[in-house]
């Protein structure tokens, strides 16, 4: 047996009274987890196996198949998020790209810890907007496709500035070539700058960061599209989350 901590990025029903849970743990990364009798009232393993919490969990087998668990220990329920829809939504859009971006068991330093640090800011109260678009911006990264914002994403050459974004080219274009792509995102010199920030922060230290709300929206657009391009992913909570900000449930 083994113990270790994780952070439950899904659940599904399992027969009747199962369930396979993902986690996102500090020692194996994403891992599918059997837990037995999850769905029986009484189990011990019914307030650990909820979306989002963070747990100890000590599981055994998994040399040829997923792991099960043993017993698990609540460390942080994030309780406020779950109880709020909107912070439940931006939650759902990390852990659905925590899920869709990392193969199972291989080993992504950082990432459990960014997670956990993410959700903690959702509870401090924290612009979750803001939060989101780090995430992905960290993400990104994680899954290979992080944009070259230093350099003409067309030609190559060290940017100057850039009013640009071009999904397709995977990157903002310079003066000279910011006619090759019709398709190219217009991009406020603030929302550049951030792009180029969220890149670079260090979540551990992150401050107060006040966006207005049409680069938000503008980063947003940038970042939604350029997962779809790039790494082929559309995010099943993005829409969700998208349609309570439509009609302001």
């Amino acid at each position: 047996m083994d113990k270790t901590e994780g952070i439950v990025l899904r659940a599904i029903n399992y027969g009747e009274t199962n369930k396979v849970v993902t986690l996102l743990t500090a020692k194996y990364g994403k891992v599918a987890v059997l837990a037995k009798g999850a769905n029986k009232p009484q189990s011990r393993l019914v307030p650990v196996s909820q979306p989002f919490v963070h747990g100890t969990w000590l599981l055994y087998g998994g040399n040829t198949g997923m792991f099960s668990v043993s017993h698990a220990d609540l460390l942080n329920s994030f309780r406020p998020i779950r109880e709020d829809l909107f912070l439940s939504a931006y939650a759902a859009c990390m852990t659905e790209i925590t899920d869709r971006v990392l193969e199972e068991r291989q080993a992504y330093p950082g990432s459990f810890h960014l997670l956990l640090q993410m959700l903690g800011y959702l509870v401090e109260g924290k612009d979750p907007e803001v939060l989101l678009r780090i995430y992905e911006s960290k993400m990104f990264f994680v899954a290979g496709i992080q944009p070259n914002l230093a350099r003409c994403g067309n030609c190559g050459n060290m940017l100057q500035s850039s009013v640009r974004f071009s999904i397709q080219a995977g990157g903002p274009l310079c003066d000279q070539c910011r006619e090759t792509d019709p398709y190219a995102v217009w991009m406020k010199p603030a929302t550049f700058k951030l792009l180029r920030l969220f890149q670079e922060i260090d979540v551990s230290r992150l401050g107060s960061i006040n966006v207005g709300n049409d680069v938000k929206q503008q980063l947003g657009k940038i970042h939604k599209q350029y997962l779809e391009e790039h790494a082929g992913i559309h995010l099943k909570s993005k829409q969700f989350l998208d349609q309570l900000h439509k009609y302001g449930l």
